[in-house]
């Protein structure tokens, strides 16, 4: 979420728009994980997200985020629409609850909003290949895969990876 601020704060607002626009793609994906519902493709995305259950609550605030004029509204928007989805994870109760907070990052201008989802997530594999997974491969998407087939030189991480026991 630093990266809309930072942009922003150097006076690339357009970079920061853009970053802004693919976290909300990033939350909305991530909510019909929540709702265990297909996000199909661009064309009908939108509207199919306005139809999970959770659509009504959070659409409001990502539009926000797409309207805003400042690096410093979008921030806010975002911290809206990370906590509201943040309570969604909470309100599943497949973890314990997660603590969540909006703070300042590193002492610089920019405003996070924080709970450990990771740890919360985690703490409970306990199957062993999973677990090898999850401590050899970095947190995130799956597009983080296809970016290292996508580059060639990065393809050695990917068979690193499934090939080391």
């Amino acid at each position: 979420m630093n990266l809309v601020g930072r942009a922003g704060y150097v006076g690339d607002d357009l970079g920061s728009a853009l970053i802004g626009a693919r976290m909300v793609e990033d939350l909305m994906r991530l909510c019909f994980l929540m709702e265990r519902q297909y996000a199909p493709y661009s064309k009908w995305f939108g509207t199919a997200f306005g139809r999970l259950s959770c659509g009504p609550s959070i659409g409001p605030l990502c539009r926000e985020v797409l309207r805003a004029e400042s690096w410093e509204e979008r921030e806010e928007a975002l911290s809206a629409a990370y906590l509201a989805v943040g309570e969604l994870h909470n309100q599943l109760a497949i973890t314990p609850p997660v603590d969540l907070g909006v703070v300042r990052m590193c002492d610089r201008p920019f405003k996070v909003v924080w709970g450990d989802f990771i740890g919360a997530l985690s703490a409970d594999i306990e199957d062993p290949e999973v677990r090898r997974l999850l401590e050899r491969w970095p947190v995130g998407g799956i597009e983080q895969v296809r970016t290292v087939l996508w580059r060639v030189a990065d393809r050695r991480q990917l068979l690193g990876l499934l090939d080391s026991r």
